[in-house]
C-alpha cells in the first residue's frame, strides 16, 4: 500500500512537472538557442557598448599594448647582457600594429564570427525545412512525443513514463545550460579586445587560444542540437518501439549535449605525440 502511494505521489509530480515544460520551457529554449549577430545590440551589450561612451575594455587592451612594447625593449636591454636571442624588432613593430588594428576592431571581428555561426544555423534549418517541411525547434519535438499514446497519462515505469520522465530532466537541464551558454557567449564578446592583446607573447597567448575555442564550442552548441533534434523529427514510423529507443536515446544525448560537444573537439584539438 505504501509502495502505491509513493508510486502514485511521483505520477503526479512528474505530472505536474510535464504541464510546466509544456507551457513555458519549450518556447524559452527555442528563444535562446540561436546567438545572432542582435546580440551586440541587446541588452546588456548594448548598454555596455554604448557609442556615446569610449568602451573601457578597449582601453584597457590598448594600455596592455604599452605593457607590451615596455617588455619588449626591456628585453632587448636585457639581451644586451646576457647575448639571449629574442624576437626581431621590425616582426615585433609589425606584429603590435596589426594587433592593434584587430583589437579597435574586436567587436567588428566577433560580428563576423556570430554572422559565420549563424549562417550554418541557417543552412541547417532551410536544408530540414525542404526536407520534411517542418522547423527544428523544441516545439515541434514535443509535438511529435506527445504523438505517443497516453504520453501525459503515462506511468513511471513503463518506457512511455521513462520517456516523459528523460523529456523533463534533459528539458531543464539544456535550459540551464543554454542560459550559461548566453552568459559565456557575452562574456567572452566581452572580453574579445583582450583575448586578442594577448596574442603578442608566447606567455599569454594560452589565454587567446582558450578564449577561441570555448566562444567556437559555445557557438557550435546550437548546430549540433539542432543535428539531434533532427532525428526524432525525421523518424516517420512513431508507433513503432525503435521510435521510442532514438527518442530515449536523444533526449538523453540532449541532457549531456554539453560534454559531448566538449570531449569531441577536446579530442581534435589533441596532438599526437610522434
Amino acid at each position: 500500500m505504501g509502495e502505491q502511494n509513493i508510486i502514485s505521489n511521483l505520477n503526479l509530480l512528474s505530472n505536474k512537472i510535464f504541464k510546466i515544460l509544456e507551457k513555458e520551457v519549450y518556447a524559452t529554449l527555442d528563444n535562446i538557442i540561436n546567438i545572432t549577430p542582435d546580440i551586440l545590440n541587446k541588452e546588456p551589450l548594448k548598454t555596455i557598448f554604448t557609442k556615446e561612451e569610449t568602451n573601457g575594455v578597449i582601453l584597457i587592451a590598448n594600455a596592455l599594448i604599452l605593457f607590451y612594447i615596455l617588455h619588449f625593449i626591456i628585453s632587448q636591454i636585457i639581451s644586451i647582457y646576457n647575448g639571449k636571442n629574442i624576437e626581431n624588432i621590425y616582426q615585433f613593430i609589425i606584429k603590435i600594429i596589426i594587433i592593434g588594428i584587430l583589437v579597435n576592431n574586436s567587436y567588428f571581428i566577433c560580428e563576423l564570427i556570430l554572422k559565420v555561426f549563424n549562417g550554418l544555423s541557417n543552412a541547417i534549418d532551410i536544408f530540414c525545412k525542404n526536407f520534411i517541411d517542418k522547423d527544428i525547434t523544441f516545439s515541434v519535438l514535443k509535438e511529435n512525443i506527445y504523438k505517443l499514446k497516453d504520453i501525459d497519462k503515462s506511468d513511471l515505469i513503463s518506457i512511455e513514463g521513462l520517456i516523459k520522465s528523460t523529456l523533463s530532466l534533459s528539458s531543464v537541464s539544456i535550459l540551464i545550460t543554454l542560459s550559461i551558454r548566453y552568459v559565456t557567449v557575452i562574456l567572452l564578446l566581452l572580453i574579445s579586445p583582450i583575448a586578442i592583446i594577448c596574442l603578442c607573447s608566447n606567455i599569454t597567448s594560452g589565454f587567446s587560444k582558450i578564449w577561441f575555442k570555448t566562444l567556437f564550442i559555445n557557438l557550435s552548441m546550437q548546430i549540433f542540437i539542432k543535428l539531434v533534434i533532427l532525428i526524432p523529427i525525421v523518424y516517420k514510423d512513431t508507433k513503432s518501439s525503435m521510435y521510442k529507443v532514438i527518442l530515449l536515446g536523444s533526449l538523453y544525448l540532449l541532457y549531456k549535449i554539453n560534454s559531448f560537444i566538449s570531449s569531441i573537439f577536446s579530442k581534435i584539438s589533441e596532438r599526437k605525440n610522434t
